[in-house]
């Protein structure tokens, strides 16, 4: 059996659990690898921001201009219009993402394999090219990754007047005004301010009960009446202990 020493020490602890609570960095949302099925929710409540939000049937351009946050890091994601349901994403670095690399030639950032190249040397000539991901460094940017099936593959023309590409195996989205492409910025671990210091209390008289003598007192705020609530149930409970 707890020794009443015990059960006031738990009962004081309840008290200032109650009144201070426990502050701490946001659960922030950061996954290596492409993600499927991803609430935008999730990405909201985690301190990402949409930057970025057209049809697959609007051009970016031979440029990535529209699509690069200034913030510390990226996500772009596919989905489908009036959806809050991302149907693929991945986050890295946006400074690595918009790294230019060689055709053909994914860099691995975060568990996923990167690529963003303005020249693919197409056979139309300069002022083809793409951005995107895959799961593997397995890529065939003509002009977008093309023709490898895979459900975690994400591509983005960036040619003047055309849109597209793909979503996972969803693909040929040139023209597609039925989903969207976007992109997300973020910069960094969220955390939370330091609580406001405790006010100050001076006790008047040693012959006030524990509860008086928190009533008593014009120092501790209490405006929503949580406090006196918090209070009065610790005192129902273990007012047999606390004198």
């Amino acid at each position: 059996m707890w020794s009443k020493l015990n059960k006031v020490a738990i009962a004081i602890f309840v008290f200032l659990f109650s009144i201070f609570g426990i502050q701490s960095s946001y659960a922030d949302y950061y996954p290596s690898g492409p993600q499927q099925n991803v609430s935008e929710e999730t990405l909201r409540n985690n301190g990402w921001t949409l930057f970025y939000e057209q049809t697959y049937a609007t051009a970016i351009g031979n440029t990535t201009a529209p699509i690069r946050p200034s913030g510390q890091y990226v996500i772009l994601s596919g989905k489908a219009v009036g959806s809050s349901n991302i149907l693929l994403a991945a986050a890295a670095p946006t400074d690595q993402v918009f790294t230019e690399t060689v055709k053909d030639t994914p860099q691995l950032i975060n568990g996923t394999y990167w690529y963003y190249t303005l020249d693919v040397n197409y056979g139309g000539g300069p002022g083809y090219g793409s951005i995107g991901f895959a799961p593997t460094n397995n890529i065939n940017q003509n002009v977008a990754d093309f023709g490898t099936a895979g459900p975690l593959r994400l591509s983005w023309h960036l040619v003047a007047n055309t849109g597209g590409y793909r979503i996972g195996d969803v693909t040929d989205l040139n023209l597609s005004t039925a989903y969207l492409k976007q992109v997300w910025t973020w910069n960094g671990i969220s955390v939370a301010p330091a609580p406001a210091p405790a006010p100050v209390y001076v006790r008047q008289t040693s012959n006030l009960t524990f509860a008086q003598s928190l009533y008593a007192s014009d120092t501790l705020s209490d405006p929503d009446g949580q406090l006196r609530k918090t209070v009065d149930q610790i005192m129902d409970k273990y007012g047999s202990l606390i004198k």
